[in-house]
């Protein structure tokens, strides 16, 4: 760190600070997709079960689709460098409109990356963790620029060349384009990330007795019985 002149971090050596900038933690590594894949079929379906009904997921979808009609051109992976980290995340968000994700499914995948840090003990429960995740989940829908060429030659053979570039998934612009994804659904994980979760394992939901949710920065204690109503 010395050496790219950003100084020594004050608690932390150098292996960690670069973990922390590509997994948005100092020690927990990124979610692999097995484990986000329940997450996401669980959060598909309660989304698809209630897009039209509540008004929150139904405002997280319309956000979303202006937030991707919003963020401009697209350009190629190989020309990012030397741009900005916002206009950086902008042509990712744009690389997804072009790919045709529909914003349901990118709210879908936003719950499902909530659910999963909930659940699971180990995960940190810093922002900066869910953010970059939330990023990383989205951002392998439609990651890099990738092209084939069929060239012929003088004898007449053709031969196929293809391009494939990535851009790094590391430092600010996970931070930036994981707030552009989350912004829209911040009611959305507010309501209904226990919904997932019960969605997921009724019969293990129901069988606790007590919930906690966050309802508008207050901390309220729900009591749910064995069919998963509320008292």
């Amino acid at each position: 760190m010395r050496a790219a002149g950003i100084g020594l971090a004050p608690f932390h050596c150098r292996h960690h600070v670069e973990h922390r900038q590509r997994h948005g933690s100092y020690w927990r590594p990124s979610f692999k997709a097995s484990e986000l894949r329940p997450y996401i079929t669980a959060a598909t379906a309660y989304v698809g079960l209630r897009a039209t009904n509540d008004k929150f997921i139904a405002a997280a979808i319309a956000d979303m689709g202006r937030t991707l009609a919003d963020a401009g051109p697209v350009e190629i992976a190989t020309r990012l460098k030397g741009m900005s980290a916002t206009k950086r995340a902008r042509i990712g968000l744009a690389r997804l409109r072009v790919e045709g994700v529909p914003p349901q499914r990118i709210v879908s995948i936003v719950l499902a990356v909530s659910a999963l840090i909930k659940a699971d003990a180990t995960a940190p429960r810093a922002k900066e963790f869910r953010t970059v995740q939330i990023c990383k989940a989205v951002h392998r829908l439609a990651s890099g620029t990738h092209r084939v060429w069929v060239v012929e030659d003088h004898q007449g053979r053709k031969r196929r060349t293809e391009m494939h570039a990535f851009p790094k998934s590391t430092g600010r612009v996970l931070r930036e384009m994981g707030r552009m994804l989350e912004g829209p659904c911040e009611w959305v994980i507010e309501k209904h990330v226990v919904g997932v979760l019960a969605h997921r394992c009724p019969q293990e939901f129901a069988s606790r007795s007590i919930r906690t949710r966050y309802l508008v920065g207050v901390k309220q204690c729900v009591h749910i019985d064995g069919s998963g109503r509320s008292l």
